[in-house]
């Protein structure tokens, strides 16, 4: 990728100060312009890659706030013709392949030292990228895996209906038959009904079971 400028400009979004500040050190030692957004809001980390013509982003993937993760930034700011590469202290190869797979070129660890992360800057900067395509492929491929698994794991879920996730819900939370039945305002009964219906299409014998086996698939974590 060729510099948009005479000076590359970068943008670094992350939630611990001192280290965006010192790598902001880092990187204009090596004739960088750099901006730091620490509103970690997707309007503000926007608005800093839009106001000038922005190279490299080096994002945080857990940056708390109103996001949460930047995840679901990744394509937009890659959209922009910024060159986005992860600058986290996740491991999880997983949760770094869906990273890839949204657009970042690349991921770096916090803990590197500065002079490694500027020479990932410059790696950006000249190639485009920190991966190789094998690389690429392999990070792809272990989010895909987790994928399929997780679908699987929660396929069973998804044979409830919308009443009846209501009703597991509220058993997840500690409620009782009775508790459910004024809450939705319907019928002992029918609240009943619907729970013999969760543990038939999960498969097992009491709510107890259907609580536990919701809470270990992290379902409740899923659903909406």
């Amino acid at each position: 990728m060729e510099p948009t400028g005479a000076r590359p400009r970068v943008v670094v979004v992350d939630d611990h100060g001192l280290l965006a500040q010192s790598l902001r050190f880092a990187l204009q030692a090596n004739d960088m312009r750099v901006v730091i957004c620490d509103e970690l809001t997707e309007e503000a980390i926007v608005g800093a890659v839009t106001e000038d013509e922005t190279d490299v982003v080096l994002l945080d993937l857990d940056i708390g706030g109103e996001l949460g993760t930047s995840l679901s930034l990744i394509p937009r700011l890659s959209e922009l013709g910024a060159r986005v590469v992860m600058l986290t202290g996740v491991t999880d190869r997983p949760r770094l392949g869906a990273c890839v797979e949204a657009g970042a070129v690349g991921v770096v660890g916090k803990s590197q030292p500065f002079d490694e992360l500027v020479d990932a800057v410059k790696t950006v900067l000249a190639d485009g990228t920190l991966l190789t395509p094998g690389q690429r492929e392999a990070l792809i491929d272990d989010f895909t895996e987790h994928r399929a698994r997780e679908n699987e794991r929660l396929a069973v879920f998804e044979r409830l209906t919308p009443k009846e996730a209501y009703v597991l819900r509220s058993l997840m939370d500690g409620a009782t038959a009775d508790q459910i039945a004024k809450e939705a305002v319907v019928s002992m009964a029918t609240v009943r009904t619907q729970i013999r219906s969760v543990l038939a299409k999960l498969g097992v014998n009491s709510q107890l079971s259907a609580v536990a086996l919701a809470r270990k698939a992290g379902w409740d974590e899923t659903s909406g």
